[in-house]
Parts: C-alpha cells; sequence; structure tokens
C-alpha cells in the first residue's frame, strides 16, 4: 500500500507487496495498450510523499488499469463490495490493494481505512461519485473525498478520464482511444470550526469542477455549467463552493 511494508501483525486488509503490485499494473498496463490507443498526459508536481488522494471520473471497471501507470507511486483503490462475491475480481483487487465499501450506506469500517492509509502517508485512489456512470457523463460527487481531505491535509491530485467506457467499440472492429490526463495537485481551503455536510457538498463540487476541466465537453454532466462558467473567466462560481463565512 505504501512505499515500505508493515509488518506482519500490523498489516491492514488492504495491504499487498510492491512486487506484486508493480507486476500486476504491468500486465494491465500491456492489456490497456493493446486495448485502446492509449494518450496519458502526466506532471512533474505529483506529490512524492504524504497523504495523496487521486480523484478520478468512474466510466468503466478498467479505469484503475488506466490510471495506475501514471501514477508515480503505489495506490490503494476505493471498490464496491460486490467484487468480493467474484473470485477473480477480487484476488485481482487484494493483489491491487483494494478497501472495499458497502454502497447505500455509511460504511464506517471502509472510511477508518481509508483514514489509515492517509495517515500513513499513502495514496488513496477514489471515484467521488461513488459509482460508475452509464453515460459517461459525471453525477453528482459524494461528500466523502471532502471529509478525507480535509481531516488527513491530503493534497488532491484530480485525474480525468475519457476512453476507457468505450471498449466495446471493439464489437465494430474499431480500436478506441483512451485518455487519462492528470490536473494540477490541490488542496481543499480548510474552514474555521467544523464543516457542516453543506460546506463537505461544496468542497466535494469543488473537487469535481477541477476534474471536469479536463475532460471533453461530453463527459461533464452534472457540473457542465459550473466548469464551462469556470473556463469563460467567471471565478465567482469557485468562490461560491468555498467554505462559507462563520
Amino acid at each position: 500500500m505504501s512505499d515500505s511494508a508493515p509488518g506482519r501483525r500490523n498489516r491492514a486488509a488492504y495491504y499487498t507487496s510492491q512486487l506484486g503490485y508493480r507486476f500486476l499494473w504491468w500486465v494491465f498496463y500491456t492489456l490497456i495498450r493493446i486495448a485502446y490507443r492509449y494518450r496519458p498526459t502526466t506532471r512533474p508536481d505529483f506529490p512524492a510523499s504524504g497523504p495523496t488522494i487521486v480523484a478520478v471520473n468512474h466510466l468503466h471497471m478498467t479505469d484503475p488499469a488506466a490510471v495506475s501507470p501514471v501514477l508515480p507511486r503505489q495506490a490503494v483503490t476505493l471498490a464496491a463490495g460486490k467484487w468480493r462475491r467474484s473470485f477473480v475480481v477480487d484476488a485481482i483487487l487484494r493483489v491491487a490493494g483494494v478497501i472495499y465499501v458497502r454502497r447505500g450506506e455509511i460504511d464506517r469500517e471502509a472510511l477508518r481505512q481509508c483514514q489509515r492509509v492517509l495517515g500513513e502517508g499513502g495514496v488513496l485512489a477514489i471515484a467521488p461519485e461513488g459509482t460508475r456512470s452509464r453515460n459517461g457523463a459525471m453525477q453528482r460527487a459524494k461528500s466523502g473525498i471532502a471529509y478525507l481531505a480535509l481531516r488527513s491535509n491530503a493534497v488532491i491530485v484530480p485525474i480525468a478520464i475519457a476512453g476507457t467506457e468505450r471498449l466495446r467499440d471493439w464489437l465494430r472492429l474499431k480500436r478506441p482511444t483512451l485518455r487519462v490526463v492528470m490536473g494540477e495537485p490541490f488542496r481543499l481551503p480548510k474552514p474555521d470550526g467544523r464543516p457542516s455536510a453543506a460546506e463537505l457538498q461544496r468542497l466535494s463540487d469543488l473537487v469535481m469542477i477541477k476534474l471536469g476541466l479536463s475532460l471533453p465537453e461530453s463527459y461533464r454532466g452534472y457540473y457542465a455549467d459550473a466548469i464551462a462558467a469556470v473556463e469563460s473567466g467567471q471565478s465567482h462560481v469557485l468562490d461560491e463552493l468555498l467554505p462559507a463565512a462563520p
């Protein structure tokens, strides 16, 4: 999970060895390059250490394999609890390093594990929407990403994905293009005192807008108008998403 392996007794459920992790993602990177015209865009300012949250829009089950090659550090990924029931998928995810999350409820155990990853200075990959988009367009984020980022003072790195959902183009003998764009790392502004649910939601929306700036218009969904406003120079859109003054 992290750059140094903990002792066996203290290993968290999501722990996986660096060797296994790197080998697995090398295999999937190779498959991604075969299945797609892979077009990754990276940045040199990805945090070299410390708690880091990678925020990704979620289009397809291949998203983790598309994102992993652009990450210079080993990451723990959140995944839906339903994949536990698939022997093959579960085995792969456990080698990759995974925290399973129960959908539709507050999963306090998953939350504790996420906080542990960040508390140990690790990298946590999250789809803020909480579930895969059925039409490719971004849905509104859940507030969990803001909660975790504020609690851990983590740097957030937005990564925009476009194209993983087009894998079925192969049925028409067409190889789809997959673009993965790493955005500028940032930290969320801290509200005074304990943030309210509304403040956490606003900050989670801010994450999605920053992520969506690297997406084609057809993928922006719920945030399309806000992103368009930011691109046109209406900075007040982002100001309105900052924590309200006490």
